[in-house]
């Protein structure tokens, strides 16, 4: 069901995201890493939990796994490894439970493994365990997603001294839907269910309302099929549940950065503003204000196009005039 508001599994369900998972085999198929990246509520974890279900892979979710121990025991219990070997009443080093990651890598041997949410995951020994696993065992097959920020970034942007200098994963760009196939996704999911009556004017404001975000549209209608909620109190919910699920992203993205410099930020360039406007409001000084805006662009909360920065998410909109 289309506005079922679980990740989809199963290729038959995703909308129109045939080329991108066709894109996305032929990469893995060439042996290939990837990092699928784009905007919030695009659809990237549906795309993979698909490819890993369809292509006898594993689905790892990481978030709020920070450390490489927090990664091991998730990637462990998704494989059906234990870890009943290795004495876990210690508090082991980084560099031990690195060895740990890289045996469990080992035991998966040809296997697509997708991570996801693996933005928060600590880079500096990650990183060095992905050089060996690339370098050790090709049959493993990584693909990559979360916020392009942390490690992803690291991963698709290396530094000459990073491990994974020369062995970048190739990228796949998700983009929010077209405003004709935001109107159909709509439609289509209507169709699945015929005794909700629903207006052309009101899936032309919902779409105008959520600007293309799949996220965002499958909550409003499973707001409408499955709360059997009005057009308007469907919007409401929608921006309303949008807004808590986007402020707790934004908190956990602000966490050990300078807040109040990134939300003064936010809340200028939420309706547009060129980059004078933001040092203005900032009194900062030129490096400050370039690190902050190119760290919100590199995100992808923040848009900008020839020194003009602007918000295209309705729902990050919304939640940045919530934030305190």
């Amino acid at each position: 069901m289309l506005f079922d508001l679980k990740p989809k599994e199963h290729r038959e369900e995703l909308f129109d995201r045939e080329e991108e998972y066709e894109e996305l085999k032929r990469l893995v198929d060439s042996g290939l890493w990837v990092a699928v990246v784009g905007k919030r509520m695009t659809g990237k974890t549906s795309l993979l939990k698909t490819f890993a279900n369809e292509n006898n892979g594993i689905y790892v979710n990481l978030l709020g796994a920070r450390s490489i121990e927090g990664l091991v025991r998730k990637l462990a219990a998704e494989s059906g490894f234990k870890l009943d070997e290795v004495s876990l009443d210690l508090r082991f080093i980084q560099v031990k439970w690195s060895r740990v990651l890289e045996d469990v890598f080992a035991r998966i041997k040809n296997r697509v493994i997708a991570l996801d949410e693996v933005q928060e995951v600590s880079s500096h020994y990650f990183l060095k365990v992905l050089k060996s696993v690339w370098d050790k065992y090709r049959g493993v097959k990584i693909v990559f997603s979360g916020s392009y920020v942390g490690i992803l970034r690291r991963l698709l942007e290396p530094s000459p001294a990073s491990p994974l200098y020369g062995r970048k994963p190739a990228k796949l760009l998700l983009k929010p839907f077209s405003r004709e196939l935001s109107k159909k996704f709509l439609e289509n999911g209507f169709r699945e269910n015929p005794r909700v009556k629903v207006r052309s004017e009101e899936i032309e404001e919902a779409v105008d309302r959520l600007n293309g975000y799949v996220g965002w549209l499958t909550y409003y209608g499973n707001f409408r099929c499955v709360r059997r909620l009005s057009h308007e109190e469907a919007l409401r919910e929608t921006v309303n549940e949008g807004s808590k699920i986007i402020l707790e992203e934004l908190e956990n993205f602000l966490k050990g950065r300078r807040r109040e410099l990134y939300v003064k930020t936010l809340r200028t360039v939420s309706n547009g503003a060129r980059w004078s406007e933001v040092k203005k409001t900032l009194n900062a000084n030129s490096k400050v204000v370039k690190i902050v805006l190119e760290t919100l662009c590199s995100a992808m909360i923040v848009e900008e196009k020839e020194g003009y920065y602007w918000i295209e998410d309705p729902i990050i909109k919304e939640a940045v005039r919530r934030m305190k």
